[in-house]
């Protein structure tokens, strides 16, 4: 940054520092409180660049009149005024290619984070990478747009129903709910940021999941099951898409997202409605038109369905030819003959998939039973998830 000598005033000269701020870019995704200095983002998918800016000066540096501190930084936003000392708007903040997305209503959404790229997308919204400008903590934002859900207000409901849920939860492995906006046209939540992307995309990288990391995966998420059902509350579409890993790393915290279908469930309440991924849900949820009831154990069927799926790279359901996906589900038609089940040498763990694949759910372990299970006796892998989740290290709580 040069200024010319002419332009600055005599009576500023004594505040500035030799290295005053510092400007610098860098990969979008690689901003975080950890790091220094500016960004400067663009990606195929992109909208725009992200700066940072860091104070290095001994007087002070302010960015819209607040003071950073020495070696603290912010993000700049388009408009962004920069001072030096107790000098206001020394300098303005431009963003040439300023385009922030025309269904992010919020002002105050505009005026605290930056908008950066698309994560993902969906018939009814978007998600989008933002920051802080102030922390530089990275956030999902997902935006629902009303006029794609339609005018039907049980629809509308069921996007108020998952913040609604997500503000009562708390734990290791279920995605944190930071803030939720009901705008004139659209539903705005503010989510935590999972770098690692979903479950589905680490299995289809790597083709299938080694034993040991789809135990070190399962038993967090059966940890995140087991609090969701002991609050009362039933997911009924889990899937790899909808688990989300930390980072990119073999072994990384998982949380559970997309609360959009679930629902309070008691003891004495059952479930009827139809709802759930046809490839994960559970057998009784399709028998429609019958007397049936569901309770919590669909997300156990979910789960062995998920299991498999991290083992093998392969449905459980729907190799056959001569049933369709809906019979071959609710007559529990599956095998493990496919030769990549060679890479797996415990019988415990496929004893259990068989055990949770049942079509009769009151014959299906309850999330309880399987955290005791014997595949989780005695691992290094399941002692591994818990550092990870920040449990204690205490044997008896693994083993029955």
């Amino acid at each position: 940054l040069v200024i010319d000598e002419m332009k600055l005033k005599l009576s500023l000269r004594p505040f500035i520092s030799n290295v005053h701020f510092i400007l610098e870019k860098n990969l979008e995704d690689a901003c975080s409180p950890t790091h220094c200095t500016v960004l400067f983002v663009c990606s195929n998918i992109a909208l725009s660049c992200l700066y940072t800016l860091q104070d290095t000066s001994s007087n002070g540096t302010f960015v819209n009149g607040k003071r950073i501190g020495k070696n603290n930084r912010v993000i700049l936003l388009h408009g962004s005024t920069i001072s030096i000392a107790c000098y206001a708007n020394l300098f303005v903040y431009h963003q040439l290619s300023h385009d922030v997305p025309k269904e992010i209503e919020s002002d105050m959404l505009k005026k605290r984070y930056h908008i950066g790229r698309v994560l993902g997308s969906g018939s009814f919204g978007t998600v989008y990478l933002v920051h802080d400008a102030i922390s530089c903590k990275p956030y999902a934002l997902k935006i629902v747009q009303k006029p794609r859900i339609g005018v039907d207000p049980s629809h509308r409901a069921g996007w108020m129903n998952e913040a609604n849920i997500m503000n009562r939860l708390n734990h290791p492995c279920v995605i944190q709910i930071y803030e939720f906006l009901n705008e004139p046209n659209s539903f705005c939540m503010m989510l935590e940021y999972m770098q690692g992307g979903d479950l589905l995309t680490r299995i289809i990288d790597n083709e299938y999941l080694p034993e040991h990391i789809a135990k070190f995966f399962f038993y967090q998420l059966c940890h995140a099951i087991d609090y969701l059902h002991e609050h009362g509350i039933i997911h009924r579409d889990l899937k790899p898409d909808n688990i989300l890993l930390k980072d990119g790393y073999d072994f990384t915290l998982l949380k559970v997202s997309d609360f959009g279908s679930s629902k309070f469930l008691d003891d004495t309440i059952y479930m009827r409605t139809v709802c759930g991924t046809p490839e994960y849900i559970a057998p009784e949820v399709l028998e429609q038109g019958s007397s049936k009831r569901y309770t919590n154990k669909v997300d156990i069927w979910s789960l062995g369905v998920i299991l498999y799926t991290m083992l093998s790279g392969l449905l459980p359901f729907g190799i056959r030819e001569s049933a369709s996906n809906a019979e071959q589900i609710t007559h529990g038609y599956f095998s493990f003959a496919q030769p990549v089940w060679r890479n797996v040498a415990s019988c415990r763990v496929k004893k259990m998939i068989y055990d949770i694949l049942n079509v009769d759910p009151t014959c299906r372990p309850t999330i309880t039973m399987l955290l005791q299970c014997e595949w989780f006796r005695d691992s290094s892998d399941v002692l591994h998830a818990r550092y990870m989740m920040n449990l204690p290290d205490v044997s008896s709580t693994i083993l029955p």
